[in-house]
């Protein structure tokens, strides 16, 4: 029954392989799939760690789907129209998103399948005989790392989610029906159970992130820090933010404009990232989305009909030497020789069509297919995180005031001065907006939000009827079909 149970789990592992970035994600084929040989030594496991982290890459199409559809559409800083596109988009910007979203749909299931293979490596782990303590830790913090943030992913669309453990001795029957009717863990349980996944990672992980891709101290604990601030528990905020700047292993890039450039690829900010090259699969395709229409594009590149737009009043938030508003597109000259402008028009009304460059165009692309690395996790967000922390615990501080400026001096941003924020609650209103053009294109604006109580709010302010309850998205109607004893989210 062992053997038999083995060969499940590696079949459930295996097909997907070959999704993901860069060499270490590379396939490799077995032509046989015995248990025995294949877990000898540390190689096989090694094989579905590669697994595990493919199946949790957020790039290409996800990467459009999580990071700009359902938690950048639906806020302040950008929407979009035009193309195929448009008709899927239009729910998560206008709030009336279905329970059978089949976006939401699929990013659960991604989740969920990144959660079964870190959940096979676990258990195949123990099986694996003459690897010493320090490689196991290792392997094992790894699969919790990646369990770990995906859950986390879940738990910032849908709220908890069933934690899913496999007992060591369950038949692949028993599985199955672990994964078919595991309830919803309470707030309380699910919490701990990632803070417990990511502390594990913490501890056993390198300083490093060697090859990219791969997760390091720094990367677990950016994922403890997202976790917390979620759950505004600003001391723990505090120790962990303290625990990354004490590890001198990150800085700020010197150049924000080139940040996400395929050029700046070798910076230190970038704490965790998905590596991507211009092929299909394994790639970014945000500009292609990004380019506005007859922009000179080069022969090599694409402009989908699907244009992502950013609001003109998001554009002015931004001081007039802030480098970060550089890779904001104001106006451009289009292929007819043309000036377009896509901020406002001759009578100063706003024209919401600014284009954000912030994933600077590849020269090498391949159509759609960009190398940009995706990043889930840079230095700026602990040190903004910190500052924010360091506000709810004590009030404005010099600190605080310290790692903001870090962030906006880099940027050629006016400095801050501790007497020009005496209250907490005039720091914190900064902070959110900072946090908006520090962030714009990454995806964190909605949890932000959220976090600050404005995220409905400012959705009724552009026009929308937003509920309290789209804090939430619903469980995919799909998912309570298949589980009954899965409980729908609260006003769905």
């Amino acid at each position: 029954m062992a053997t038999f149970k083995l060969k499940y789990l590696l079949l459930l592992s295996l097909p997907f392989f070959t999704s993901g970035c860069k060499s270490f994600l590379a396939e490799e084929v077995y032509t046989e799939y015995d248990p025995n040989g294949f877990l000898q030594d540390a190689s096989g496991i090694d094989a579905l760690l590669t697994g595990a982290y493919a199946r949790s890459r957020i790039i290409a199409y996800d990467h459009r789907n999580y990071t700009y559809m359902m938690n950048e559409f639906n806020t302040d800083v950008s929407f979009e129209t035009g193309g195929g596109l448009e008709k899927d988009a239009a729910p998560f910007i206008q709030f009336n998103w279905a329970v059978n979203n089949s976006f939401l749909n699929g990013f659960w299931q991604k989740m969920y399948q990144a959660i079964a293979s870190a959940n096979s490596v676990l258990l195949l782990s123990n099986q694996l005989g003459g690897l010493d303590q320090e490689k196991l830790n290792k392997i094992q913090a790894e699969a919790r790392f990646i369990r770990g943030s995906s859950y986390y992913f879940l738990y910032n669309l849908f709220g908890p989610t069933p934690l899913i453990d496999i007992p060591a001795d369950a038949t692949p029957e028993q599985i199955e029906e672990i994964g078919k009717n595991t309830a919803r863990a309470t707030r309380e349980v699910f919490v701990n159970y990632v803070v417990a996944d990511l502390e594990f990672a913490a501890q056993y992980l390198p300083l490093a992130e060697n090859p990219i891709g791969r997760a390091s101290k720094g990367a677990a604990y950016g994922y403890l820090m997202k976790l917390y601030l979620k759950e505004k528990n600003w001391a723990k905020i505090a120790e962990v933010t303290k625990q990354v700047i004490d590890g001198k292993q990150y800085e700020l890039y010197a150049d924000y404009t080139k940040l996400f450039n395929v050029l700046g690829e070798s910076n230190k900010e970038f704490i965790f990232r998905a590596p991507c090259l211009p092929q299909s699969g394994y790639h970014n395709n945000y500009m292609a989305h990004a380019f506005p229409p007859n922009y000179p594009i080069l022969s090599n590149q694409i402009n989908f009909g699907a244009q992502f737009r950013t609001y003109s009043a998001f554009y002015k938030t931004f001081d007039a030497n802030d480098r970060r508003r550089e890779l904001l597109i104001r106006s451009y000259t289009d292929i007819s020789g043309k000036n377009v402008e896509l901020l406002e028009d001759a009578a100063g009304k706003a024209l919401d069509n600014v284009r954000s460059f912030k994933y600077w165009p590849d020269p090498n692309a391949v159509g759609e297919a960009m190398g940009n690395d995706i990043v889930y996790i840079r230095y700026a967000d602990i040190l903004l995180s910190r500052a924010e922390a360091l506000n709810e615990l004590s009030g404005p501080t010099q600190e605080a005031i310290d790692l903001i400026n870090a962030v906006r001096q880099r940027a050629n941003a006016a400095t801050l001065t501790l007497a020009s924020y005496p209250t907490k609650e005039g720091l914190r209103d900064f902070l959110l907006a900072e946090r908006g053009r520090e962030f714009y294109s990454e995806g964190l604006r909605r949890e932000d939000l959220i976090r600050h109580g404005k995220f409905i709010s400012s959705a009724r302010s552009r026009g929308y009827s937003a509920k309290d309850h789209q804090v939430l998205y619903p469980i995919p109607l799909q998912q309570i079909d298949a589980n009954p004893n899965l409980e729908q989210n609260d006003g769905y």
